[in-house]
């Protein structure tokens, strides 16, 4: 993950957050398959998709910023038997170099590019994705499609998103949402609060704070385009659909000539 946010602070309730979320993986493990077993992940946070990836055969190495979030990916490989195939680097994904060039398939999943808050920046982390591909290599890139209207509705609403409770911490989690819009800068800022509730009544919040950049559609493939990409499919869901103006998801899949 890039930017100024202190993403090692919110690395304890990440795989609480993500607990039951997994529609992405089915298209991923099978993108990477059709591509090739060497696959690269721009922002891993704690391994949610490279474990089921190693799991169906892949080699799959993942960059994030956040140390916090990448000690917890390597424990968890490590659980799961893993931790000899997955690759695990603290880097920039506008400017990270690894010694590994040549990968079958290289992907964002999750918003995660959205945290480039600028297309220059978006565009930097596409040109490191292009070179670390071999020529004919995939990538994939999932982004929310924006409604705007939708994003307008909810600007300044605080809203209970999730809970669930933390077993480690003997505590109930309650997660907080607030969300504002800035269209004409194409971003939506978003404030998470993580409320613990404990068995003796105290209380304590976690704030995360931060910005991202969606892209309309045409914008993405120029972008793509311009990083040297040939883009093969638009899609609108997971499950392989085409994309149409009321998709939830805005999901490239382009090619390095």
């Amino acid at each position: 993950m890039s930017g100024q946010v202190d993403f090692d602070a919110f690395a304890r309730f990440y795989d609480g957050d993500y607990r039951d979320y997994t529609d992405d993986i089915a298209l991923v493990v099978q993108t990477a398959r059709r591509a090739g077993r060497a696959a690269l992940e721009l922002g891993c946070g704690t391994g949610r998709v490279l474990i089921p990836l190693a799991e169906a055969g892949c080699d799959p190495v993942g960059i994030d910023r956040s140390g916090a979030l990448l000690a917890l990916a390597r424990g968890k490989a490590a659980q799961h038997g893993l931790a000899s195939r997955i690759g695990l680097v603290q880097a920039d994904m506008t400017a990270f170099q690894l010694a590994q060039t040549a990968f079958d398939f290289v992907f964002v999943v999750s918003n995660t590019l959205m945290h480039l808050t600028t297309q220059a920046e978006q565009l930097q982390a596409l040109e490191c994705a292009y070179r670390h591909l071999r020529a004919g290599g995939l990538l994939l890139v999932d982004l929310f499609n924006p409604d705007t209207a939708y994003l307008e509705s909810i600007s300044g609403v605080q809203e209970l998103a999730d809970r669930w409770e933390d077993a480690d911490r003997n505590t109930e989690v309650l997660k907080w949402t607030t969300r504002s819009l800035d269209a004409a800068r194409q971003l939506q800022h978003t404030l998470f609060i993580y409320e613990e509730l404990f068995p003796d009544g105290r209380s304590t919040q976690t704030r995360l704070s931060f910005p991202l950049r969606f892209w309309w559609p045409d914008e993405g493939g120029r972008l793509l385009e311009k990083a040297g990409f040939a883009v093969d499919d638009l899609l609108g869901d997971f499950d392989g659909s085409p994309f149409h103006p009321y998709s939830e998801r805005l999901i490239f899949i382009a090619r390095k000539p």
